[in-house]
């Protein structure tokens, strides 16, 4: 065999070698997009152990503005944003804004009569605390229910007030009576963490010293002039107040409740003197309706009484009070109200109602 035969063999079966490999390699790459092509993203139920799958999580709280998360798995401390499988309900009262919520699922209806003891117990804490039962897709506050047994139940601990925040310590017994409750009944529960809760009250109670707001215009006679206690008890039911045990003056807006309170200026009115030096004109802004609306109401109403009185508007300071003032006192009223708003506790609302009482 010659040269030229033996380096054409040579190079012959380097040609079909290379082809081979070419042809291996193609198929390894057409095999790993085939593979990508039709894996799919979940691991295999029949598989794949049962630890590594994520079991379903029950919805959104009812009666709640904001979206809520998930919950985890049962009997563990969860996150503020406590689920429950039910639409909004208008007879809700709990809510995650403002309250740690702890939640009861029973396998069987709990009866009202075996509820009793975690009422009581809850009875034991210093702040308001709401126990609703889950009817026909709706939270309802159990005094209330229709019903007379529950297969599911929350609990919501007010996290602040005008008395200032819960305390973390106070936080964990809500959990551990709640927890307790639902062991002696055999059913689970689900809990925020002390912690978080906590820190949800401290940020809260910040939130309540910014928007604790009272506004109030006042009246002094001219010259230092007084006001006689009959005329002025005239005057105030003749526009729409009526007298309280205390000798303060309310009126009230549409919804039932006080839109603003006239008082003596100096404090207590003195009854034995028959006269004050003065009167204010005040509202309770987290607690009314349109407290904007009731202001511009407020300020009319004031200076009726001074110009019936012989009496001018003024300040804390006894400024005299003018269009001006009272337009800035308006802007800044409409900041706080647009703050409360953002928080999703508007004025006169529900939530403020509880919150700041």
């Amino acid at each position: 065999m010659s040269d030229l035969q033996l380096a054409l063999i040579v190079l012959g079966a380097v040609f079909v070698a290379a082809v081979a490999g070419y042809n291996v390699l193609q198929e390894r790459r057409a095999r790993r997009r085939a593979e990508a092509a039709f894996r799919g993203a979940h691991a295999d139920a029949l598989l794949d152990p049962v630890e590594s799958r994520r079991e379903p999580v029950l919805g959104a709280l009812p009666g709640d503005v904001r979206d809520d998360p998930s919950l985890g798995a049962l009997e563990e401390v969860i996150d503020p944003g406590i689920a429950a499988p039910a639409g909004a309900s208008p007879a809700a009262v709990v809510s995650s804004r403002i309250d740690a919520i702890a939640l009861v699922l029973a396998d069987e209806p709990v009866p009202r009569a075996r509820l009793e003891p975690l009422l009581d117990a809850l009875q034991a804490h210093a702040t308001p605390v709401n126990v609703e039962g889950l009817v026909d897709e709706q939270w309802m506050p159990v005094q209330e229910s229709p019903r007379d047994d529950w297969r599911e139940l929350r609990a919501g601990l007010q996290l602040a007030s005008r008395a200032g925040p819960v305390a973390e310590e106070e936080i964990a017994a809500f959990n551990e009576t709640v927890a307790g409750f639902a062991a002696s009944i055999n059913a689970v529960s689900q809990r925020e963490s002390p912690a978080e809760a906590a820190a949800r009250s401290r940020e809260l109670d910040r939130f309540c010293a910014e928007a604790d707001i009272e506004v109030a215009v006042n009246v002094v006679g001219r010259a230092g002039a007084t006001f006689a206690l009959a005329r002025v008890k005239s005057l105030a039911l003749g526009n729409g107040f009526a007298e309280t045990g205390s000798g303060v003056f309310e009126r009230r807006g549409p919804d039932g409740t006080v839109a603003m309170r006239m008082r003596p200026l100096d404090g207590e009115p003195r009854r034995d003197a028959g006269y004050v030096t003065g009167l204010t004109f005040a509202l309770d802004v987290p607690l009314v309706a349109d407290p904007v609306a009731v202001l511009d109401d407020m300020g009319r109403v004031a200076e009726a009484f001074g110009l019936t009185l012989g009496g001018e508007l003024v300040d804390d300071e006894r400024r005299p009070l003018g269009p001006a003032g009272l337009a800035a006192i308006r802007r800044s009223l409409e900041a706080v109200v647009r703050r409360m708003e953002a928080h999703g506790i508007p004025a006169g609302g529900a939530l403020a109602r509880r919150l700041f009482s």
